[in-house]
């Protein structure tokens, strides 16, 4: 009962907060020719540079936006749980192939570089703070930017993956208090703002505030029993189209209460921009 009534009280502050902005985009910014070029020119993942020389591969910086993606490697991992009806049931799932996800929630500055030099949408709000907190953004606006530089956003299964770190369950640090003051801002240690990426400690793959600062959009419509009738173990899952113009958001934010786990889903409007929803890119390998 606890839980329904904070999350009830979490969405009664972002409906207070949010801006669904236009019913329809205005057109994109056109891009010059050398930004054509540029964005062709490193398309490949290959061509991007290697932020580690001892273990190639597991860090690359795309040169055109900055960010840093980390390789998340295939595997097997139990997803959902059985205590919360959106997220059940516990089931296992299996990803075939290793992708890329960002190191960090996309940050203010990044998007002010989208705009300036790649004819990013000018209209979207941006906050008068530091480059290096997280861009608040709705699902539309995130999409727009991963399709300029063929990112995508990530897949609920490839979002859980990544966030559990490779940890089994009972030996994910955020599991309690102390664990989590150490990995996320949420609302114990926020002070009721978001902070700089990479100021809490990474999980075992090596990604910071998977957990808290924003929620991350997800790239699949939101569907409440997503993962009912999925089978002992589901390979390379994408949730059945669900409620039109929502989507799936993971992670919790600045603001969360109770903190959220790997497993936590929440729901947005596709337009809906507000303090507390952002992302972080994928990119798919094509090996």
């Amino acid at each position: 009962m606890l839980r329904s009534v904070a999350w009830a009280g979490i969405v009664l502050v972002a409906a207070a907060c949010r801006d669904r902005g236009a019913a329809v985009p205005p057109p994109a910014p056109e891009l010059t020719p050398a930004a054509k070029a540029t964005l062709e020119q490193s398309q490949d993942p290959g061509t991007w540079q290697d932020v580690e020389a001892a273990r190639p591969g597991r860090r690359l910086r795309d040169p055109r936006t900055g960010i840093v993606f980390v390789r998340v490697p295939a595997g097997e991992f139990e997803m959902g749980s059985d205590e919360v009806a959106q997220e059940k049931p516990r089931h296992r799932v299996r990803l075939l192939r290793d992708y890329l996800l960002a190191e960090t929630e996309l940050t203010i500055g990044q998007w002010r570089r989208h705009v300036a030099e790649f004819a990013g949408d000018p209209g979207v709000p941006v906050p008068a703070q530091d480059d290096e907190r997280p861009m608040p953004l709705s699902w539309a606006d995130a999409s727009a930017y991963c399709a300029r530089y063929g990112y995508r956003l990530p897949t609920e299964a490839e979002w859980e993956r990544a966030c559990t770190g490779g940890l089994p369950r009972a030996e994910e640090p955020w599991s309690t208090e102390a664990g989590m003051r150490e990995h996320a801002w949420f609302h114990r240690n926020a002070e009721m703002r978001t902070h700089p990426v990479r100021t809490r400690k990474p999980n075992g793959f090596g990604l910071h505030d998977m957990l808290g600062n924003l929620w991350e959009w997800c790239a699949e419509e939101w569907n409440p029993v997503a993962y009912q009738g999925r089978g002992e173990v589901t390979v390379d899952p994408v949730a059945a189209p669900g409620a039109i113009g929502h989507h799936v958001l993971r992670g919790g934010s600045w603001f969360s209460v109770p903190p959220a786990t790997p497993r936590t889903r929440l729901s947005g409007e596709r337009t809906e921009r507000n303090g507390f929803f952002g992302c972080r890119p994928a990119r798919s390998l094509d090996r």
